[in-house]
């Protein structure tokens, strides 16, 4: 792609329509491109058939409809995909695809790779990469959508793949704009380790999407153990700004356990983390650990039953509770799995 190209992936149609203003003829032009774009997905100009050739030329010469390379997949038994993408610069990141029945719900990473650091992320252990494009994050919703099954009706999109979303505000901004022309708000999540100055900026979105924290612990002593972020933001000031955050339509915020044996899943820890919630529209995701002998061989994953008896006493307590068995394990799919490398079949 030429440099001098601008790549209308990743604009809303508000900002295609300014970008465009002195590019086509009539205003409705705009709202063409924009349709094309977002509702049906158009790879070239020369398929937007209702555009006069001379628009569909001259539109070529200045700008693009670029997206990431998909250079490999690898396809779970439980009907999950994993593509590896590869972007303009040569830089591969990795977003999941997983159908299930009428829906499918997309994980699509935010950076190449992740400075946060949380002890269980394959992800973390990496370290940091640069921060995705509005773009780049939009291109492996299309790339996904485009190869879903025809029975699929629903979408849902959770920014939980490679790196900290509210650690590249400056395009995700635009990328949930974007998003928004076809997939509605409350099917889209943005996860977080608990970046506070992010969750004020969400917060403040007119239309925004749902709130997951990554929270995997119930007191400051062990979140600073599982998860270094939580010495800048400590888990007190966060739990702070989740009680003042504007919840839209009886939401709940998510709030994501990654249950770790020996670590983080005994009862007194069930109890502590009921405390913890006291009094925030919350919905519990207990996801038992993806191990990885690599790259954290001291962490290991509970037994099935205690991790249906954790779930079990905070039910009990009275909180919404989901265990949250993660699907392509077996392709290094799961959560806290994703590296960005090839060979995307092996753990």
């Amino acid at each position: 792609m030429s440099e001098e190209k601008i790549n209308l992936i990743g604009l809303s149609l508000a900002e295609i329509s300014i970008l465009l203003e002195k590019s086509v003829d009539r205003p409705f032009r705009a709202r063409q491109i924009g349709a094309w774009i977002h509702q049906r997905d158009a790879q070239s100009f020369e398929e937007m058939s209702n555009l006069p050739l001379a628009l569909r030329r001259s539109l070529g010469e200045s700008f693009s409809l670029e997206e990431p390379e998909v250079i490999e997949r690898a396809d779970s038994p439980d009907g999950s995909t994993k593509y590896l993408f590869r972007l303009s610069d040569g830089a591969t990141i990795e977003g999941v695809s997983m159908p299930s029945g009428t829906k499918a719900t997309f994980c699509l990473s935010s950076q190449t790779g992740c400075a946060v650091g949380c002890r269980f992320c394959v992800t973390g252990a990496l370290g940091a990469g640069r921060n995705l494009s509005s773009a780049e994050m939009l291109g492996q919703y299309r790339i996904m959508r485009r190869e879903l099954p025809r029975e699929i009706e629903r979408v849902n999109i959770v920014f939980m793949g490679m790196g900290e979303p509210l650690l590249n505000r400056d395009h995700l901004g635009p990328a949930l704009e974007a998003l928004y022309e076809s997939v509605s708000p409350k099917r889209i999540t943005v996860s977080t380790a608990g970046i506070i100055p992010g969750i004020l900026w969400l917060a403040e979105f007119p239309k925004r999407p749902k709130l997951a924290i990554s929270l995997n612990a119930p007191t400051q002593a062990l979140r600073r153990e599982l998860m270094p972020i939580s010495r800048k933001y400590p888990l007190e000031e966060l739990m702070e700004t989740l009680r003042n955050f504007p919840l839209q339509g009886g939401r709940r915020i998510t709030f994501e356990y990654v249950l770790i044996r020996d670590l983080n899943d005994e009862f007194r820890h069930a109890r502590e983390l009921r405390r913890l919630l006291h009094g925030i529209p919350a919905k519990l995701n207990i996801i038992p650990l993806n191990e990885d002998q690599v790259h954290f061989p001291d962490l290991h994953r509970p037994s099935d039953e205690t991790v249906e008896a954790f779930a079990e006493r905070l039910r009990h307590a009275g909180l919404v509770v989901t265990i949250r068995w993660s699907r392509g394990r077996d392709v290094a799919a799961a959560c806290g799995q994703l590296k960005g490398r090839c060979g995307v079949g092996t753990i």
